[in-house]
């Protein structure tokens, strides 16, 4: 089996932080793939005679490829060595989805050989090639799942926030959420605090927050990060800053005379905590990261919903209620959103209630027998042990 030798044009292009990741720990992450199948025995990264990797490069290398046995000279080859050009492997690399894989990576591997007619790939060249590898990586953080507003204009605005802080080493996808946490917090307190300008201010600020908590997300499936804590925080965090919006917006008109308001949105908030806290009890004793998505995915369950369905589970995720309050609120309709949010929370409580009387009538999938063997229903359904190996955020 080959030696695979990783050719960078210099260490400002191996150490060159390719949407968080430096580019030589990426191209080491995608060759472990090969290591994993037995096509290669290791591989050697080398950006120069007298380049040493610094101690992020090693890390990186340690965690996204544990088992590949890497080196960092070109000392002592072998006879069976393919060279490939760095930057050309991270560039082709970065433009396809989800984890490298076996059929993925050899066609690219092919495509980076050193070449004699090739055209060079280094210095201003190599780095606009990683600068675009780090575009397409962050191109592909969005969920399929998002709704309405989160696609068209909060993603846009996350990724490049999130762009920014993947420059910066030692920034991780939980101080990302810290940062959504603290722009709840503020939130919060300039809608409790700030009397009229408050409430603008907090309208404001709920917006900011909707829109900055994909910036973790979006860290973490650049970076490889996604964990079952990192969703359990993630969502914690969401159904706080939603509680602490209908509360702050509460205690402001009630503050200001408008009984009548303070009433529809004490009703609302009560029907969503108790739809909040049963779901998580729900989720969280059969097993699975806390989530409070269990109402969109019993109607996307067999498949797209009905227009009509599709178009009440987007009306009423949390980027278009955020969205939609923030406007309402500047144009001067706090009490008639109040009024909309009390109707909009009761019907969702009770199809809330519904949704999870059925899931406790069905129970647990039941195991199905094909050819005398006991598969899992996710398995007989076709999907493949790389989807359940490596889960995405």
């Amino acid at each position: 089996m080959p030696q695979i030798l990783v050719l960078f044009s210099g260490a400002a292009t191996a150490e060159y932080r390719v949407a968080g990741i430096p580019a030589a720990a990426r191209a080491a992450h995608a060759l472990a793939a090969l290591e994993h199948s037995g096509d290669i025995d290791g591989c050697a990264i080398i950006a120069g005679p007298d380049w040493t990797p610094g101690a992020e490069v090693i890390a990186e290398c340690a965690r996204l490829a544990p088992r590949l046995p890497t080196r960092f000279s070109d000392s002592d080859p072998g006879d069976d060595v393919v060279v490939v050009r760095g930057e050309r492997f991270v560039a082709a690399v970065a433009r396809q989805p989800g984890e490298p894989r076996r059929d993925g990576v050899l066609p690219v591997l092919f495509d980076a050989l050193s070449r004699p007619d090739a055209a060079p790939v280094g210095g201003a060249a190599g780095m606009r090639a990683l600068r675009r590898a780090s575009r397409d990586i962050l191109s592909m953080t969005g969920k399929a799942g998002d709704g309405i507003v989160s696609r068209y204009v909060n993603r846009p605005i996350s990724r490049a926030i999130s762009g920014l802080l993947l420059k910066v080493p030692g920034l991780t996808p939980f101080h990302a959420s810290i940062g959504t946490a603290v722009l709840g917090i503020a939130m919060t307190l300039a809608l409790i605090l700030g009397n009229g300008p408050g409430l603008i201010a907090g309208a404001i600020l709920f917006q900011a927050a909707s829109i900055f908590d994909g910036v973790d997300g979006e860290m973490a499936r650049a970076t490889c990060r996604t964990s079952r804590e990192g969703a359990t925080l993630d969502s914690v965090i969401d159904a706080c800053t939603n509680l602490a919006f209908v509360t702050g917006v509460t205690a402001n008109v009630g503050l200001a005379g408008d009984l009548s308001g303070a009433l529809a949105g004490g009703i609302a908030l009560l029907a969503l905590a108790s739809g909040l806290l049963l779901i998580g009890t729900t989720v969280t004793a059969a097993g699975e990261p806390v989530n409070f998505d269990i109402v969109k995915k019993h109607f996307r369950r067999n498949g797209r919903p009905n227009r009509i369905t599709e178009w009440l589970i987007h009306l009423t995720m949390r980027d278009f209620f955020a969205a939609a309050s923030a406007v309402m609120i500047l144009a001067g309709l706090t009490h008639s959103l109040l009024i909309l949010f009390a109707a909009a929370a009761v019907g969702w409580f009770a199809v809330t209630l519904g949704v999870l009387r059925h899931a406790t009538r069905s129970g647990p999938a039941k195991p199905r027998v094909v050819r005398g063997i006991k598969m899992p229903v996710a398995q007989h359904a076709g999907a493949s042990v790389q989807d359940r190996r490596h889960p995405r955020g």
